[in-house]
């Protein structure tokens, strides 16, 4: 009977803790503790990360994995990781989280207590990977963007996680990260697209469409789009140029003065594509303000109305009211209708009514 009831008991015991490695041996009538492993690995595969198991080291092999035999028994064991940041291959490692550790509210922490040792099991600790990012900036037609232009550059990986790319210099990027699916961890490669590159106030990019994968592109290729703008004025009347100079208002709402020269025209090049404004400033005209979006080499020619314009047109309708009543009655009736309603006057004489 007692050896029947130590038995049950085993059985009990390998049913809550899964399947035991190997079957209980019997020795002078009493049960024998049997090896028990438990499996440490990495995710990615680390050769050289530093466990520490109930106080004993434990260090990772070249795949990546360690592991701890002790006999059966019903203790609550401690594992702890000791390297939760390194650097290694031109790479960085970070700590994220746990699978396999028994308890959900320490999958997170560093250590974690209470690891039984009645069944074999795995433990894996995950690490999310930094790689070093170099971007060269260029414009559409290939020259080169200098990076003191850029104000910051923004992007968004595959897992919808934001982030920021410095225009000069190196910045680290996750370019992996641990998944956790089915209660297994899978590390995932990290690809980015560009949300913005600023340039004076507005974004040179098409928003999503470039993309790179850090891990296997260190130095991307972003490319901004800029374009020229051509500057003039007319007079509304004559046709001819007028303007000595144009406020152009930038997307950021800086202001920059464009001589506009004898000719009264000027080109401004290299100007990233947004919203625009241009004022010129024409002595004795005046001239309306245009607002644009500027998404290819394009010109602004806005039309200006000068003192000599309002003279001519002054002088004709002048000329017209005196001369108004020397014509007929059906005839004045038709002019007085047209100043009133012009686009009905044009209708009836399109289509042959009488006034």
């Amino acid at each position: 009977m007692v050896r029947l009831t130590r038995v049950l008991g085993v059985i009990a015991a390998v049913a809550l803790g899964g399947v035991a490695a190997a079957p209980p041996a019997f020795a002078g009538g009493s049960v024998q503790p049997w090896p028990i492993t438990i499996t440490i690995r990495t995710v990615p595969s680390l050769p050289g990360i530093r466990f520490v198991f109930d106080g004993t080291p434990v260090v990772t092999g070249p795949r990546g994995s360690a592991s701890v035999t002790e006999q059966h028994n019903f203790s609550a064991h401690i594992l702890t990781l000791a390297d939760t940041k390194l650097s290694a291959a031109g790479r960085r490692y970070t700590f994220v989280r746990w699978a396999g550790q028994r308890d959900p509210d320490q999958a997170f922490r560093p250590t974690v207590q209470g690891l039984p040792m009645r069944a074999d099991y795995t433990v894996t600790a995950s690490f999310a990977v930094m790689c070093p990012v170099s971007p060269r900036l260029a414009q559409q037609d290939g020259a080169v963007l200098a990076a003191n232009r850029v104000a910051q550059i923004n992007l968004r990986n595959n897992l919808g996680q934001p982030a920021m790319l410095s225009p000069s210099g190196t910045t680290w990027l996750p370019c992996a990260w641990p998944v956790y699916r089915s209660s297994l961890l899978s590390s995932t490669d990290l690809q980015y697209s560009v949300q913005n590159m600023l340039v004076s106030g507005s974004n040179t990019v098409h928003v999503g469409v470039e993309r790179f994968t850090p891990s296997r592109t260190p130095n991307p290729r972003l490319t901004g789009y800029f374009y020229a703008l051509t500057i003039t004025a007319h007079d509304a009347l004559f046709g001819s140029a007028v303007g000595s100079y144009a406020l152009l208002t930038m997307p950021d709402g800086t202001v920059r003065r464009v001589p506009l020269g004898s000719r009264h025209v000027a080109t401004v090049s290299n100007l990233p594509q947004g919203n625009y404004q241009v004022q010129i400033k024409a002595r004795g005209a005046s001239v309306p303000a245009q607002t644009f979006r500027l998404s290819k080499d394009q010109t602004a020619n806005l039309a200006a109305v000068t003192r000599g314009d309002i003279a001519v047109v002054g002088g004709a309708l002048l000329a017209g009211l005196v001369g108004i009543p020397l014509l007929s009655r059906t005839r004045r009736r038709r002019i007085f209708a047209f100043l009133r309603h012009p686009a009905r006057s044009r209708r009836r004489a399109a289509t042959g009514e009488a006034g």
